[in-house]
């Protein structure tokens, strides 16, 4: 067989296509690389609202990723938003005897503050999934709750992140990679990564856009698509950090103070109905 490389998206699915599978394919498709997705939970949200949740079951999870690992040479996988402990159990019994680079964004809550994951959730990830990760990408609210503390910087000029992605990665012997888009740091959003004893910073400008999610999704993706193109980890994170800053650049906005009732009145502006009623 020849073509593209391949990469697995284990994620939940957004319908407004901001983050989950549906980010994680876009991300995929400008790297050049053919995204194949088992669905976890699919979400009912706006970059407003999480409206509701529905699991698939983790057997119809694991159907999905077993009958795409038996049909396509799949190169890298990730997982996002995979939903109860039972999930993620279910999906580390199908990966934990696969040799490929395995990137694990732990969603455990939404953009807009919604709690996805319970105690048992982040211990599920702990003791099962994270241990067979070749890289880890939280954000430092996620990080502080993998770390189970929150820990406060010895100096104004340490990084936030720098003692927790430490102590993370030494607790779970993989690498780590505290996404920056939480903290500002002398005006910049600067991810931390720890690999092998060795700590690395990767920084761009902040870029403030207060309707944006899926960040955190599309991160991840990129750096799995490099490595599905057989890049190392170091050089798969530097070039995804650049792609993430132009696609935070280029990304769809919705007017500042702009909320749900605000769009839908919107929408009804004659100049918009006349638009609608001449196509």
């Amino acid at each position: 067989m020849s073509g593209p490389p391949v990469a697995l998206s284990i994620a939940g699915s957004d319908c407004c296509a901001g983050a989950g599978i549906q980010a994680d394919l876009k991300t995929f498709s400008l790297l050049g690389v053919h995204g194949v997705t088992a669905v976890s939970t699919v979400v009912a949200e706006t970059p407003r609202k999480v409206h509701g949740t529905h699991h698939l079951s983790p057997a119809a999870l694991q159907e999905q990723i077993l009958a795409l690992l038996d049909c396509y040479p799949v190169a890298a996988i990730k997982t996002g938003l995979l939903g109860t402990a039972a999930h993620i159990t279910a999906v580390a019994e199908v990966l934990e005897e696969q040799e490929k680079p395995l990137v694990v964004d732990p969603i455990l809550s939404s953009s807009t503050g919604t709690v996805f994951a319970s105690g048992e959730v982040v211990s599920a990830y702990r003791e099962r999934l994270l241990p067979l990760a070749s890289l880890v990408t939280p954000n430092l609210p996620e990080a502080e709750q993998l770390v189970g503390s929150r820990i406060r910087p010895e100096s104004p000029d340490e990084h936030p992140a720098l003692e927790t992605t430490r102590q993370l990665g030494e607790q779970l012997g993989t690498a780590i990679l505290v996404t920056g888009g939480h903290s500002v740091w002398k005006e910049e959003a600067t991810d931390i990564l720890y690999h092998q004893g060795k700590v690395y910073f990767y920084s761009a400008p902040w870029i403030d856009l207060p309707s944006a999610h899926g960040t955190g999704c599309a991160y991840s993706a990129a750096i799995t698509g490099y490595l599905a193109h057989g890049l190392d980890l170091v050089k798969s994170i530097g070039s995804a950090r650049p792609m993430i800053t132009r696609m935070l650049e280029t990304s769809y906005t919705w007017p500042p103070g702009i909320g749900n009732e605000e769009l839908r009145a919107l929408n009804q502006l004659p100049e918009r109905r006349a638009a609608r009623q001449s196509k």
